[in-house]
């Protein structure tokens, strides 16, 4: 029998550790059960990624650029091998109108683009292009 019956699941859930887990769990291999474990991990920071991604969206769109930049750099401090952080503030420095600080983010996002898998060229070539435009109206 299971010692863990009747305690909270580790995986975070807050449901039983017998209604969460406990079926996935494959006493022949722990490995697999840490790897469940693991996604589920990664999923959820992936979620709040995007909520605070989002988030910054929605507080430019209010007007609020002060919390929207607060929320930025706490996405690039919480996931600095994402690029979000980098792109949001640039986002917010333009909708201060601050061109040349906008242009330095788009800038520091094309770098980040161009040195991690996954961006296609077009989307390196974006913040290139918006990067010289906002040069260009300073």
């Amino acid at each position: 029998m299971d010692c863990r019956h009747g305690l909270p699941c580790p995986c975070g859930s807050g449901k039983k550790y017998k209604k969460c887990c406990l079926p996935l769990y494959d006493k022949s291999s722990l490995q697999q059960d840490s790897t469940i474990h693991a996604t589920r991990d990664s999923l959820a920071d992936f979620d709040d990624l995007d909520m605070l991604s989002n988030t910054v969206v929605d507080l430019i769109e209010e007007g609020r650029l002060d919390e929207a930049e607060k929320v930025s750099h706490e996405l690039l401090a919480r996931y600095p091998d994402q690029i979000d952080g980098i792109d949001r503030l640039g986002v917010v420095y333009e909708a201060r109108g601050n061109n040349k600080k906008a242009a330095e983010y788009y800038r520091k996002a094309t770098v980040f683009a161009q040195s991690n898998p996954g961006f296609d060229q077009e989307g390196i070539d974006w913040y290139l292009s918006k990067a010289k435009q906002l040069e260009s109206e300073e």
